[in-house]
């Protein structure tokens, strides 16, 4: 028979009531480091997905911008496709701006809110939205594109 150990009896009995406690104040001040992490690594990750699809309709606002008139494109048809291509919950339906512009190859501008005409220069679309951000970030987000024109 095993012998229980009453605590009026044992010699233990006066060791771990110093450290009562001690885990819940451990928690109350991780706690706050942990999840100020944790949302910053989904904001983070939020604006990193906004960005990369920001770029993708910036690039195809440049391409419907370089194929241009011979290709049957205007101004309305870059700033449609573009929009088209943002639908990201982040932007919560804010109206992105674009702006297409004709550049030489140093990108200086030739022709703002123009569509190429002939294949000697390149088509140049920005497009900047508002972003919804949880807690930290910008507030603005913008892409820049540029292809060579195909006329």
């Amino acid at each position: 028979m095993i012998a229980r150990r009453l605590p009026q009896t044992s010699r233990l009995r006066g060791k771990g009531h110093l450290d009562r406690g001690a885990v819940a104040v451990e928690m109350a001040l991780v706690s706050p480091l942990l999840v100020a992490m944790i949302v910053g690594i989904i904001d983070f990750s939020r604006i990193f997905n906004a960005q990369i699809q920001l770029s993708q309709a910036a690039r195809e606002g440049a391409r419907v911008a370089a194929l241009g008139t011979p290709g049957g494109f205007v101004l309305a048809d870059v700033g449609v496709r573009s929009r088209a291509a943002l639908n990201n919950p982040a932007f919560q339906g804010n109206t992105a701006i674009v702006a297409s512009d004709v550049v030489d190859s140093a990108g200086t501008v030739l022709a703002a809110g123009a569509v190429c005409v002939s294949a000697v220069n390149f088509s140049q679309v920005t497009v900047a939205i508002a972003y919804t951000k949880i807690w930290w970030g910008p507030s603005n987000l913008t892409q820049t594109a540029r292809m060579q024109c195909a006329g």
